[in-house]
């Protein structure tokens, strides 16, 4: 039914929750987990007190950490993963993602790493369900997931 999962995760709580939903996805159907972290391009900050090429490295470490512990999660599952991190708008390059890599559904959390950023950028989990053609499963923080052992 899938073979390829795409998992848009930035590491919030409910990135975590989606994690280990998006991982039991694909260990059940022996496909293969893309995990995908975006560097938000949108985000302001004033460049005379901080460096914005400082602020791409510490978000691309911090992509590179959250993906870690995907590829962890995975290893222990047994499940191939393929992850990205690009720079963008996160709903535009996910729907790019799922476009040109065959994407079968998406695994994203309910909620980012920030509340205030959703109050005033819109939901990215809210245009991903509205703008996707395939199905996307969204994981709150307090969503269970039991993998199959």
């Amino acid at each position: 039914m899938y073979s390829d999962v795409l998992l848009a995760t930035d590491g919030s709580e409910c990135a975590r929750a989606a994690t280990s939903h998006a991982v039991d996805l694909a260990a059940t159907y022996g496909a293969t987990l893309h995990a995908l972290y975006v560097i938000e391009t949108r985000i302001g900050y004033d460049s005379d007190i901080v460096d914005p090429a400082t602020i791409e490295d510490d978000l691309r470490a911090e992509g590179e950490s959250v993906l870690e512990a995907v590829d962890a999660e995975c290893r222990a599952r047994d499940v191939t993963l393929v992850d990205r991190i690009r720079k963008g708008v996160p709903e535009q390059e996910i729907a790019d993602y799922v476009e040109t890599e065959g994407i079968d559904i998406v695994v994203v959390g309910t909620r980012g790493t920030s509340a205030f950023k959703t109050i005033l950028l819109g939901s990215t989990s809210e245009a991903l369900v509205r703008d996707l053609s395939v199905p996307v499963v969204l994981v709150s923080e307090d969503d269970e997931t039991t993998p199959d052992a």
